[in-house]
């Protein structure tokens, strides 16, 4: 018998892949209200558009979803994908928990230095990978137990 998470990942949010030659994008739920995002290489805006999607369902389902994003191994990106992944965050900034972001790249750093305000500080940076897998952990653990956290106000 699947859990109540397992049911609601398989009709509402499948996981999805995109990638291209030089570059890849994976989203997962892994739990209710929590997507992982994993990123590597030259981002496209196709590679983003799953991640977006995803949200946008989350919330449309009562969901605040909390989008931890591993973008360590991201070297470039398009303009258009910083423009989208803000005006989504911008956009459904009441409704989104935040966005916690693993990089490396200067890039990132620009980015997320730009974004942050616009969305009321809710993106987190992370340039060490155990505080943002402890993180990760910490929030996947209250995911699944059903903390209302991640259930957007009734």
């Amino acid at each position: 018998m699947s859990s109540r998470h397992e049911t609601i990942a398989a009709e509402l949010f499948p996981s999805a892949r995109s990638s291209m030659r030089l570059g890849l994008g994976e989203v997962d739920v892994i739990a209710p209200g929590l997507l992982h995002v994993r990123f590597a290489g030259h981002l496209r805006v196709q590679h983003i558009e799953p991640m977006i999607s995803a949200g946008e369902q989350m919330i449309a389902h009562g969901f605040r979803p909390l989008i931890v994003m591993d973008a360590h191994d991201v070297h470039a990106y398009e303009a258009e994908v910083r423009r989208r992944w803000q005006r989504f965050l911008v956009h459904h900034k009441d409704a989104i928990f935040g966005s916690w972001v693993l990089f490396r790249s200067p890039l990132f750093k620009m980015a997320i230095t730009l974004i942050n305000p616009m969305v009321g500080g809710t993106m987190k940076p992370f340039t060490k990978f155990e505080a943002f897998d402890e993180a990760v952990s910490e929030m996947t653990e209250r995911a699944r137990r059903g903390d209302p956290l991640f259930r957007a106000a009734r």
